[in-house]
């Protein structure tokens, strides 16, 4: 479930992001979901948010430090801690901590207990007006560790990501990525492409999207943002096939369900 948190937390900053996972039989799915591997965590340029406004405002700035928590049936509860800003962010749950940094050059960290990994960030900003999320999203992102690389474009329109990792390898991941993320199926390109616009508080964000990879498997994920509001309609062949849904109220409470049963939530300090 620590798992869970993370991949929760991550989403909602990138929207739901890029990230597809791959299903039992190989196929590259629509919606994160393995039990391995990764892609490193998104930042970018554009976002219009970045200063704090107050605690009864998180409508319009998501900027502060969140307790995070995901409970299900039959399974202890799992917490973690956000610290997120215009600067960058960081997760820590019992299993490690990420860690972005957006000020200066960019970088970004993984550790765990006695081990510290570093993955390269290189970014070629482009305009994106992300709302209330802080961390800046647009343009062309490459993230880099000793065996793999994840090629990432973020544009208000279109989402396209590439991960290769060794060529032996079916899925990218390894000990240099946080186990967190959803993985990736190595070289499968993966597109979220928005089919309609909306007013949301996710700025440019805001609309519904349709998640894909370049296999032809079939499997997709629909993903409306929507007001406060962000729902994932997925059909894939992993543990995020369902709905999950996510709202987060201006009074800085966040609540969300995923399709296994699991009740997530996330309040600012």
């Amino acid at each position: 479930m620590r798992r869970t948190v993370l991949t929760f937390v991550l989403g909602a900053l990138v929207s739901q992001g890029c990230g597809s996972g791959t299903d039992s039989q190989g196929n590259g799915g629509a919606n994160g979901g393995g039990s391995k591997g990764d892609t490193a965590p998104a930042g970018g340029s554009g976002g219009s948010a970045g200063t704090t406004v107050g605690t009864s405002s998180c409508d319009k700035d998501l900027t502060g430090t969140w307790d995070l928590l995901a409970t299900g049936v039959g399974a202890g509860p799992a917490s973690g801690i956000m610290i997120l800003g215009a600067d960058g962010f960081t997760v820590t749950t019992d299993g490690g901590q990420l860690a972005y940094t957006a000020k200066g050059t960019k970088s970004a960290t993984w550790t765990t207990t006695g081990s510290k990994r570093i993955i390269g960030v290189q970014n070629t900003p482009a305009s994106l007006n992300a709302g209330s999320i802080p961390v800046a999203l647009g343009g062309h992102w490459v993230f880099s560790s000793t065996f793999e690389t994840c090629a990432l474009d973020v544009a208000a329109s279109n989402i396209v990501g590439r991960c290769n990792g060794r060529p032996d390898e079916f899925s990218v991941g390894g000990d240099d990525w946080p186990y967190a993320i959803p993985n990736l199926q190595n070289g499968l390109t993966y597109s979220i492409t928005r089919t309609s616009t909306t007013t949301s508080q996710f700025g440019d964000l805001g609309g519904t999207w349709m998640a894909n990879s370049s296999t032809g498997s079939g499997q997709y994920c629909i993903i409306t943002l929507a007001g406060n509001t962000m729902t994932a309609d997925c059909r894939t062949q992993t543990e995020f096939s369902g709905i999950t849904h996510l709202t987060i109220g201006s009074d800085c409470v966040a609540s969300g369900t995923t399709p296994g049963g699991l009740e997530l939530s996330a309040r600012k300090r």
